[in-house]
């Protein structure tokens, strides 16, 4: 090799600048080896392309270019290997089109490596004509290979370097880095965006400006604790921003090593979690305590209990040590009726403040259901001091008070158990008060009752009376039987009654006793569905018989009202089986005029629409108002038999009865009389111009297989004595 080769190339480097490294070592290179093109070309990671990074072309630098590997001998080169052609490179590569739009008949090129020996990229020279010192090319190369791998791998670091700024400058989280003294060196783009502070306002500073009041310094000195013993510490720190307020941010703080093991830097990474805190302390709050009235609720309250429990554990006899007081408001519902849910809102916050107030840090006041609260006090000494505390709450809550203007008064009706006599767990404790308020409730409102024996045992009658309804349930025990509804001006029999029956393992059980605890218990539902399902099976099995004009009267309780205004299961079923809804009326108690029931009009309407008719039963004995009576689609009245029992006798249930049906006829409703069991019932109420009776005194009600041939009988009419 001609040694001044070398020594041109050396002194042409020797005034190269780094950002211009590549461009001019391809042109020395061109110069000392008389090439018309000289490139340094990077491979892609599968080695299929190669893009040039400098190209020198006859003493000059040109535009940079990208190419397929493939059928070149340059793929040979990426392999690792040097590839060498004097003259007509073309006949051996004769698909390289790129050697033959450059005219290229010699070429050289070796692999350009990198710090783990793998080709990364090629130095490549390529002659037009044919080459005359090949051995010496490939010596210059190789001699200068390791000067262009160095740079190469120079390059990628700083590559790398740059593409780890990058990430550091965008990345959400904020990055903090402090010198061994603990003095800020580096601030991201996030820290400032999260804290308000600039790298002027923290260059040099601590961090403890960010440090908030609500942290101690304890705390932050257990901090930097962690860190000198582990070169860690993770976890939650209140912090300061620049304009004064607080947060709480996730952090994590790494101590930072050189090679010697000597301390040189602190590094922070953290994010603002203040937001999923709240949220976090929202959803604490909502498990523990009721959102309206910000008291314990019934999780809070057992919870408490509990622990008071664990208290007395080692208390060896069955003395009295706490009590619970469950309260419940009379009459709460016509708050919300008579003036707004935000009225009735605002009665149960001060109900809630008021007791709260009559506690103390042993005691705990709770909201355990819409109207229902509870009292747990702890260390009471006997009856006495229950009954002092009740005297107090009475005396506290029966204090009129003033809502949005109004004067409310209200009054409470409370059943008491205790710990330790009448149970030993919160559940039982709870419910045994309940079951004392509940009868307390039915003895009258304004009062409150202690658990006791009897109270005990009526509450193991209606489980064992819940268990049975469910096993009946489960196994089809009810059956229907119905009562004839006779029209007074037709003499004719088209409407009967569908009653429930129930024989329990052989002892038949009053609709008056099972009815009310089917409600208590949820059950109503499902028995309800029972019986419109079957009077439906048995209006079909009629009308196969030809009788197709005959009308169903279907109890169905206030309890048993869909949910949803849009449930339409009561229509559903009757048509499953085929039976005009013109052939069901719905009978509801008169309960269901309430006020606070205005969101059954929507679903009464739908009945109506889909040719339901609605009746109103026992009427006279709740809700008798004109005004409700015409905000309600009814179109039967059934007139509670009490009047009619006494009608014969009592002139004033006469004209009650009188100014019913005359109500009802102004209202273009039509009227039932329930209950009729004598000749001169029947005569008063064809006087007063009555529609319908019902009743004993024509018949009693009919077994289901018994009413075709009694349909048949009364076909044509049916003439009344």
């Amino acid at each position: 090799m001609n040694d001044h080769r070398v020594r041109s190339i050396v002194k042409s480097l020797s005034n190269i600048k780094s950002d211009n490294f590549f461009n001019d070592i391809c042109m020395s290179l061109s110069r000392a080896i008389d090439a018309d093109f000289v490139f340094i070309a990077m491979l892609d990671p599968d080695k299929t392309q190669a893009t040039s990074i400098a190209v020198s072309h006859k003493g000059l630098i040109v535009d940079n270019f990208s190419y397929s590997l493939e059928f070149t001998p340059c793929a040979e080169v990426s392999d690792g290997s040097i590839c060498t052609h004097r003259k007509n490179i073309q006949q051996h590569y004769p698909d390289d089109q790129l050697l033959v739009d450059m005219g290229i008949s010699g070429y050289v090129g070796i692999p350009l490596k990198t710090n783990e020996g793998d080709s990364n990229a090629i130095l490549v020279a390529l002659f037009e004509e044919e080459i005359t010192n090949t051995q010496e090319i490939e010596s210059l190369f190789l001699l200068f290979s390791g000067l262009i791998e160095k740079e190469l791998h120079k390059l990628n670091y700083l590559k790398e370097i740059e593409f780890s700024k990058k990430i550091i400058e965008s990345t959400h989280e904020a990055i903090l880095v402090c010198d061994k003294n603990k003095l800020i060196t580096y601030i991201n783009p996030s820290f400032t965006r999260l804290t308000g502070y600039t790298n002027a306002d923290v260059k040099n500073k601590t961090p403890s400006l960010l440090t908030s009041s609500k942290q101690n310094k304890d705390f932050n000195d257990a901090i930097w604790k962690s860190i000198d013993q582990n070169g860690h510490w993770q976890g939650e720190i209140w912090s300061i921003r620049k304009n004064g307020t607080d947060y709480l941010q996730w952090t994590s703080i790494t101590a930072i090593f050189d090679e010697h093991y000597e301390l040189t830097h602190y590094n922070a990474f953290f994010y603002d979690i203040t937001e999923r805190h709240k949220a976090n302390e929202k959803i604490k709050f909502q498990s523990s305590y009721d959102s309206l009235t910000k008291i314990a609720n019934k999780n809070k309250l057992f919870s408490f209990i509990e622990k008071s429990i664990k208290q007395y554990e080692y208390q060896v006899d069955n003395s009295v040590s706490a009590a619970l007081i469950v309260i419940d408001i009379d009459y709460f519902k016509k708050f919300n009726s008579l003036h707004s849910h935000s009225f009735g809102d605002k009665v149960l916050i001060h109900v809630a403040n008021t007791l709260n107030a009559l506690t103390n840090e042993n005691d705990i006041v709770a909201r355990t259901s819409g109207d229902n609260f509870a009292l747990f006090t702890n260390h009471i000494k006997g009856e006495s001091s229950v009954i002092n505390l009740i005297n107090k709450i009475n005396k506290s809550i029966n204090e009129p008070f003033i809502i949005d203007g109004v004067t409310i008064k209200i009054t409470l009706c409370m059943g008491i158990s205790y710990l330790g006599l009448h149970a030993k767990d919160a559940h039982s404790f709870f419910e045994k008060a309940e079951q004392a308020m509940f009868s307390s409730k039915k003895n009258g409102r304004n009062s409150h009752g202690f658990y006791n024996r009897q109270i005990s045992e009526k509450a193991n009658q209606e489980e064992q009376l819940k268990l049975s309804l469910e096993r009946a349930i489960e196994h089809d025990e009810f059956t229907l039987v119905y009562q004839p509804i006779i029209s007074l001006k037709k003499h004719t029999i088209t409407k009967f009654e569908a009653l429930i029956r129930w024989s329990n393992n052989g002892n038949v059980v009053s609709p008056a006793e099972f009815i009310p605890a089917a409600e208590k218990f949820g059950l109503i539902t499902k028995i309800g569905n029972i019986v419109l399902d079957k009077a439906c099976r048995q209006l079909a099995l009629l009308k196969k018989q030809g009788l197709t004009n005959v009308m169903f009267n279907i109890n169905r309780s206030i309890h048993e009202f869909p949910v949803d205004n849009y449930d339409n299961s009561w229509i559903n079923t009757i048509k499953q089986h085929g039976i005009n809804p013109k052939q069901i009326c719905f009978e509801l108690t008169e309960s269901v005029l309430a006020p606070e029931n205005n969101n059954y009009i929507a679903l009464l309407n739908k009945l109506q629409q889909a040719g339901c008719t609605i009746a109103l039963d026992d009427f006279g004995t709740g809700y008798s108002s004109l005004s409700y009576l015409r905000r309600f689609p009814i179109d039967t009245l059934k007139i509670d038999r009490s009047f009619i029992t006494e009608m014969a006798n009592v002139a004033g249930d006469v004209v009650l009865v009188s100014a019913i049906i005359s109500m009802a006829k102004a209202l273009d409703i039509s009227v039932v009389a329930e209950g009729v069991e004598h000749k001169e019932e029947v005569d008063i109420l064809t006087k007063l111009n009555c529609d319908y009776i019902q009743g004993y005194y024509y018949s009693k009600p009919l077994l289901p297989e018994t009413l075709p041939n009694y349909l048949f009988d009364l076909k044509e009419s049916l003439a009344i004595a």
